[in-house]
């Protein structure tokens, strides 16, 4: 019998990119999307799955209130559910224990971070056995949907010939994060207006910041002023909020008018000091 999988994120290309891991270590699943916590309550009210996986932040209705909802229907309160967010502090955790989600992921996240909080999920609620879970992992790296330099700079995974390519990111620019002196991994959110933008971070400088995102009707106007969060990790974690910046340059990844990510660089207005001091550190640490 296939998992039933229900992933839930406003950002598709988070989405995309999480469905191709749950894909490739459990190929017996069957994952469904949705963009909000509204769409997700929908689909839960018309059919039966194993697992939710859902981000915290979204429009309509939050991943708060999704699993609110959830342990107060009787049919469905005891459905494992994922909390993954890149709201990491230890208050945002208790809150989200006591909505009652079953575990919490903070983003960015490796592939075998997630699985090891799949896995442990669906063991527990009987829905998945060691021989299954054990099958398609391999050891724990780095790599991955929201951390890996391999996905976010667009050098290629060490996958086996005839593998298809881990993101869609693979066909961008293969040198920029490198050129840049500065290692790729972590999440970020633009605030610009009325809109969040959730992005992969490609690289970062303590002068500006290189940021891909999937391709949607809003395009940010060139000059725009912008609110930064960012979430990197890549050995050592380090979250900073409300950074000031301005859109400085946008381009597509690909190379067609096609293109289905674009690239954003924002030039920081100007750091806080103890913002500039952690970004420095973890800059040092990535070229030991």
């Amino acid at each position: 019998m296939k998992l039933r999988i229900l992933l839930c994120d406003d950002a598709s290309f988070i989405r995309d990119l999480t469905k191709r891991t749950l894909r490739k270590f459990l190929p017996q699943s069957e994952i469904m999307e949705a963009g909000d916590g509204r769409r997700a309550q929908t689909l839960i009210s018309r059919q039966s799955f194993d697992l939710v996986i859902s981000d915290w932040e979204m429009p309509h209705m939050s991943g708060e209130d999704l699993v609110r909802w959830i342990r107060n229907e009787s049919e469905h309160k005891e459905l494992p559910f994922l909390m993954v967010s890149s709201l990491g502090d230890k208050s945002h955790i208790v809150k989200a224990v006591d909505a009652g989600v079953s575990d919490y992921l903070g983003k960015p996240f490796s592939p075998e971070d997630l699985m090891h909080k799949v896995t442990k999920l669906l063991r527990k609620s009987g829905k998945l056995t060691a021989g299954q879970s054990d099958s398609g992992m391999s050891s724990r790296g780095s790599g991955g949907p929201f951390s890996s330099v391999d996905i976010l700079s667009g050098k290629r995974s060490s996958q086996s010939a005839g593998q298809a390519d881990a993101s869609p990111l693979l066909s961008g620019n293969a040198n920029t994060a490198n050129e840049r002196g500065s290692k790729a991994a972590g999440t970020a959110i633009a605030k610009i207006s009325d809109h969040s933008v959730k992005c992969m971070i490609k690289s970062i400088t303590l002068q500006d910041l290189v940021l891909i995102t999937k391709r949607s009707d809003y395009i940010p106007e060139l000059f725009s002023s912008a609110s930064l969060t960012i979430s990197l990790s890549q050995g050592s974690a380090l979250a900073i909020q409300d950074i000031p910046a301005y859109l400085h340059a946008i381009s597509a990844v690909e190379k067609n008018e096609k293109s289905g990510f674009i690239q954003l660089v924002f030039r920081f207005r100007e750091l806080p000091a103890n913002a500039t001091e952690s970004i420095s550190e973890w800059l040092s640490r990535q070229r030991r």
